[in-house]
């Protein structure tokens, strides 16, 4: 009867494990977030990533000055918003916290190791306008869907910062393409001039 008393206890130590490995943010009784907060977090932590290596590459590969400097920005700004975004998802259970880039980021990453001078440069500052539009939204949604405290608060903290980076971003674009542009019917207009002074 022992034996069986004791294979008995062992089992029942043996399924609590199991039942708090599925979740083990659970351990300390960690309170969840409903999905859409849940979702909100994974997606801006995703985001955060992304500018932070996207912006690390930028600032010692881009050509541009204006192009540099911005990714840098990125890179400070990006991470402090990320190191806040992770303390919040530490205190609750479920939250699935990005270790690498996904897919999508994955790629442009791809992209941008591949080009360079001024073709990074413009890739660089279009995908910074595609990925701020894209945020933008996200956070803009957030400010109104999600339900909890905190992350409500992160979300109508940093959607200003994340506005003025677009505006940031397509201000930059635009004036390296206009500039390369001038630079390009600069060259195109030059005529030889004659000894007198006069173009042919």
């Amino acid at each position: 009867m022992k034996t069986n008393k004791w294979s008995y206890a062992i089992v029942i130590a043996a399924l609590g494990w199991v039942a708090c490995d599925d979740d083990d943010d659970n351990i300390l009784g960690k309170p969840s977030l409903n999905d859409t907060d849940e979702t909100f977090v994974e997606v801006a932590a995703r985001g955060n990533m992304a500018e932070i290596e996207f912006g690390e590459l930028a600032a010692t590969k881009a050509t541009d000055s204006l192009v540099r400097a911005f990714a840098q920005q990125m890179v400070n700004e990006h991470t402090t918003a990320q190191n806040e975004l992770e303390d919040l998802a530490d205190d609750y259970a479920g939250v699935e916290w990005p270790n690498d880039l996904d897919e999508g980021h994955d790629e442009i990453m791809e992209e941008l190791n591949n080009a360079e001078g001024y073709s990074f440069d413009t890739l660089f500052m279009k995908k910074q306008v595609e990925m701020h539009e894209a945020s933008a939204s996200v956070y803009q949604t957030a400010t109104t869907n999600t339900t909890d405290v905190r992350v409500k608060a992160y979300a109508n903290k940093y959607l200003p910062r994340i506005e003025a980076h677009l505006e940031q971003a397509d201000s930059i674009e635009t004036l390296i393409i206009t500039d390369a542009d001038m630079d390009d019917g600069a060259e195109d207009g030059t005529d030889d001039e004659t000894d007198d002074g006069t173009t042919d």
